[in-house]
């Protein structure tokens, strides 16, 4: 009986050290930054009312400061804010319909850190690094913003990658390790 104790409180223990480590997190290509589930086939328009309308609100209110009351009903002001978030993605059609393409950019506009396109490295310079130590100190990297790839930058990215086996510890910004990175900031 001892012996299932024994296992039982490893076991346990195990659970309970795992639970810091988000759920998921591997060195995948792509973040699924959906906000909620919505078929390609589904769109929202005025008229439209529910659970998912009132997250989009929220949402909008978050990426846009729209303000919106955040009551379930797709209405003229959420029409109005739809469009303004529209307008403000040359990608999007300025239709004030909620279908998959604006979908998939309001959720990546909340539910990812801002990080730049691209690959950033030692010597890289720029708004892009700026944000890249920023994540980094937000996790706790001790790092000064002053957007210069140098050592101390490098530093932290390594000591970043060695928490993910996935990622190869090279100190490169590249899209496996902004994949993780932007996964742990926004879980």
């Amino acid at each position: 009986m001892n012996k299932w104790k024994m296992l039982t409180a490893t076991v346990l223990t195990a659970s309970v050290l795992l639970v810091g480590i988000p759920a998921g997190v591997g060195a995948q290509e792509s973040i699924n930054y959906s906000i909620f589930d919505l078929s390609t086939s589904v769109v929202l328009k005025e008229g439209a009312k529910g659970e998912n309308v009132k997250i989009m609100q929220r949402a909008l209110n978050k990426a846009m400061g729209a303000e919106l009351t955040e009551d379930g009903i797709f209405g003229p002001n959420t029409k109005t804010a739809v469009l303004a978030f529209q307008k403000s993605k040359s990608e999007l059609a300025n239709d004030g319909v909620y279908g998959s393409k604006t979908h998939a950019a309001l959720s990546k506009e909340v539910n990812s850190f801002g990080f730049a396109e691209g690959t950033l490295k030692m010597g890289s310079r720029g708004e892009a690094v700026k944000a890249l130590q920023k994540g980094l100190s937000d996790m706790s990297y001790n790092l000064s913003v002053d957007g210069v790839y140098g050592p101390q930058t490098r530093a932290a990215v390594i000591k970043f990658q060695q928490r993910f086996p996935d990622l190869a510890n090279d100190g490169i910004f590249g899209p496996k390790t902004k994949s993780v990175m932007d996964k742990v900031l926004n879980d």
